[in-house]
């Protein structure tokens, strides 16, 4: 059912309560009264139901946009460890080049420190990736406890419908 059809059938229990409960006090008629409380209990549950629905769909949006953000940056910081890297080998080779005899020596502590760092900036990216993973899944815990709540004040909305309905007879 959407959103749209249990907002109107919230309304339309609502006048319903409210028609009841009035015809109820109206004519003295206790059992008429307590069926338009009913039903506008029914509308309170329907328009909580509505409402929290729609905040779990947005935590949810919310949770995508976060988690997208930061797989980007860490794929930005990513491409900019590779480039720094190549630059790094580019500048390693002209050196080479230039001064082969001597860099044949400063090489191996050169390309250490280098992949420490990349070991390091990948060790970084890592942390990031595990991290926004991790503030997914919390932001999707708590986006299925709201839609949890959401459940639950359907099915009270609905439990008060069946009430509703069974007083009527």
């Amino acid at each position: 059912m959407s959103d749209n059809d249990l907002r109107n059938g919230a309304f339309v229990n609502r006048v319903k309560g409210k028609v009841k409960r009035a015809a109820g006090s109206l004519f003295g008629d206790a059992r008429l009264k307590r069926e338009g409380e009913l039903h506008e209990q029914k509308a309170d549950a329907t328009e909580e139901s509505v409402l929290r629905e729609g905040e779990a769909e947005q935590q949810r949006e919310e949770a995508e946009l976060t988690a997208r953000e930061r797989e980007l940056a860490v794929e930005q910081q990513r491409l900019a460890a590779e480039e720094a890297e190549d630059a790094r080998a580019a500048r390693l080779d002209e050196e080479r080049r230039v001064e082969a005899q001597r860099l044949d020596r400063e090489y191996a502590a050169r390309d250490a420190a280098a992949t420490r760092d990349e070991q390091s900036q990948q060790a970084k990216i890592n942390a990031e990736q595990a991290g926004a993973a991790q503030e997914r899944a919390r932001v999707q815990r708590e986006a299925r406890a709201i839609e949890v709540e959401a459940e639950r004040a359907r099915a009270a909305a609905e439990a008060l419908g069946r009430a509703a309905d069974e007083e009527a007879r």
